[in-house]
């Protein structure tokens, strides 16, 4: 089984646990992205049919980003797109996809199930509009070197 999901605007970072005389939180404001993002990627599930998996799987996540002014002329020449070495941290754009769809709770039981990740983080080409992609796939238990 395939799942792809093209979640449109600027990537979102999971952001650091705030710590207060009470405990750890998350801000309201990453509450409440959190759940517009879970129940994006629930709608969209259901949409293509996909089962909740409780196999390994496999995620690959394409992260584009606005590309800044100075390096327009850069990914003008060449039409293509440039990697971003920037933060926020490409670790921390996973993190926030993981969550929201272990929260979504039509995907997988639990991010535990992916046993393969793989990640790029772009710049976008000349007036390309910010997106992420996610893709999951169902693999075979038997992995192999």
């Amino acid at each position: 089984m395939r799942l792809q999901i093209t979640l449109p605007g600027k990537p979102y970072p999971q952001p650091r646990v705030r710590f207060a005389k009470f405990g750890a939180y998350h801000s309201k404001e990453h509450r409440e992205r959190v759940k517009v993002t879970a129940d994006y990627l629930k709608e969209s599930a259901t949409l293509q049919g996909w089962e909740k998996t409780m196999g390994p799987v496999k995620v690959t996540i394409i992260t584009v980003s606005p590309c800044p002014q100075k390096l327009r002329r850069q990914v003008g020449a060449t039409g293509k797109r440039l990697y971003k070495p920037t933060r926020p941290d490409i670790d921390n754009y996973a993190k926030y996809i993981l969550d929201c769809c272990s929260r979504a709770d039509n995907i997988w039981k639990d991010d535990s199930t992916v046993v393969e990740l793989v990640q790029k983080d772009f710049y976008g080409k000349f007036e390309e509009e910010p997106y992420t992609q996610v893709t999951i796939e169902t693999i075979d238990t038997y992995g192999d070197l």
